[in-house]
């Protein structure tokens, strides 16, 4: 079997691993609401939609992920659940294109860049199985960073900096990292300019690329609620934890990327040509992460895109310098039949995934929840746990207002968010927030510390299921046992 046969199914099989775990996608709490929000918008033809979902909300709705919301919209009204996992396809495409643009004009081999891309794919893993804002972030990070590298051998590629932030800024607030990149790009270009005219220049180019994010609905008031809202104090957000704290697989990828980040500087110390703009931003990125678990993939992408080269350079030395040897017609066919089982293997897994956005059973409750509203007759005001928030949206609205949702920040005030956590788990202070937002229903998770003197206070379960209950001052009408089902889930659901 000739050896060039060989190496395309490999390279098949090590693509069709990559496409089993790119389609792989599992439903976030808020893509209920993304898809809703991005309703209203488009009903609208206006970013700035009042919300009328809660009963505990401000008035103005801070939706900074208004565009991914509205694009999100469009494609499930055509295109249902295929169409959304088609649409984190296309952006985790892009990003891969920035990716394989970056390390092909830095001269890496196919091979290596194939490898680069896989780390890529894992690295951004915990981010990319789902469809969410974020995703728009990683793409055009990619693009970001692919620009800053051209820009050095074509200054006009500078031009293209402000497009890309003014769609950041419409599509997620993780523009804030696209910022942050080009302040240490071009801080540690200061310290070491090819030459000055390019450095005043590049810093021009990044102040007009930043401040062009004041074109938004919004306008000046974006920058003044990222100012008020992004930081490290979000102890209840689990993405939002340091890696060593959310999870030993997160510290493993967090630790696998550092590795690779230290081996290519390593190298670039050694050969006395580090690239101190490209060091200074994967250094900050590498903070960052490691405080807060969703800018690993930010890391992630960094570290292959500025620092790939070093890293495929180190990798091809050891090969280069061993022996050549003919492997046996045995090992060349058993190989050959391995890759095609894998390349079958992960075609089938792939195209089960592009069907079904999974609803994990460990992170969405009962699907007989959804059905209380009609059943019951249900309506009014529902003190919501956090993650149901979302869920109870899309299903019981209008008939049902929710104390609290997945938008945080943008529609409800600080002292809003802190009240309701304290209300899950400080149960002698329920009292006192039951009495001020005098909830029809409440529903929570069973595990939750305020259930059980919710109980002794005659609260009475409309719904008792394994993982949730709702509770009602009063018993509705009883129309008969609802049965429960354990089948698979795709989003919508119930």
């Amino acid at each position: 079997m000739a050896p060039k046969t060989v190496r395309v199914v490999l390279n098949a099989a090590v693509v069709a691993i990559l496409l089993a775990v790119v389609t792989h996608t599992r439903a976030d709490p808020d893509l209920f609401g993304n898809i809703r929000f991005g309703h209203d918008v488009v009903d609208a033809r206006s970013a700035v939609v009042a919300d009328h979902y809660s009963f505990t909300s401000q008035p103005v709705f801070m939706n900074h992920e208004w565009l991914f919301q509205a694009i999100a919209f469009v494609v499930f009204r055509f295109g249902g659940s295929a169409g959304l996992i088609a649409l984190k396809l296309l952006l985790i495409a892009a990003l891969l294109a920035a990716v394989r643009l970056a390390c092909a004009s830095a001269g890496v081999p196919p091979p290596a860049q194939l490898m680069l891309a896989g780390l890529v794919v894992v690295g951004t893993f915990p981010q990319t199985n789902q469809v969410r804002a974020q995703l728009c972030s990683l793409a055009l990070l990619g693009w970001l960073l692919v620009v800053l590298l051209e820009a050095r051998r074509r200054p006009s590629m500078l031009a293209a900096l402000p497009p890309i932030m003014i769609a950041w800024a419409n599509l997620h607030g993780g523009w804030i990292v696209g910022a942050g990149c080009l302040a240490a790009w071009y801080g540690a270009g200061v310290l070491a300019p090819p030459s000055r005219r390019a450095s005043v220049v590049g810093l021009a180019a990044a102040a007009v690329a930043i401040a062009a994010t004041v074109v938004n609905p919004f306008e000046w008031h974006l920058w003044q609620f990222v100012y008020e809202t992004v930081g490290f104090n979000r102890a209840e957000i689990a993405d939002w934890q340091p890696v060593f704290r959310i999870g030993w697989a997160y510290g493993v990828l967090w630790l696998l990327t550092a590795a690779v980040a230290s081996i290519a500087v390593a190298r670039g110390i050694e050969r006395r040509a580090l690239d101190l703009q490209a060091a200074a931003v994967v250094a900050m990125l590498a903070a960052g992460s490691f405080r807060v678990n969703r800018l690993l993939a930010f890391f992630t992408i960094a570290v292959v895109m500025l620092l790939g080269p070093e890293v495929a350079a180190w990798f091809a030395r050891p090969r280069a310098a061993s022996p050549a040897h003919r492997p046996s017609r045995v090992a060349v066919a058993a190989t050959f039949a391995l890759a095609l089982v894998v390349v079958i293997g992960g075609g089938a897994a792939a195209a089960s995934n592009v069907s079904c956005i999974r609803m994990e059973a460990r992170t969405f409750p009962e699907p007989q929840v959804a059905s209380l509203v009609s059943r019951y007759g249900l309506h009014g005001r529902m003190l919501t746990w956090f993650d149901y928030g979302h869920y109870a949206i899309w299903y019981f609205s209008p008939a049902i207002k929710v104390s609290m949702d997945g938008r945080r920040e943008t529609v409800y005030s600080s002292d809003t968010i802190q009240r309701q956590l304290r209300f899950y788990y400080r149960p002698e202070e329920r009292r006192a927030l039951l009495a001020e937002l005098q909830p029809d229903y409440i529903w929570l998770p069973r595990h939750v510390a305020v259930v059980e003197p919710l109980l002794a206070d005659g609260w009475q379960p409309v719904f008792e299921g394994p993982q949730s209950l709702v509770l009602a001052q009063h018993q509705p009408a009883d129309n008969g046992p609802i049965e429960m089902t354990n089948a698979e889930r795709c989003f919508p659901g119930p």
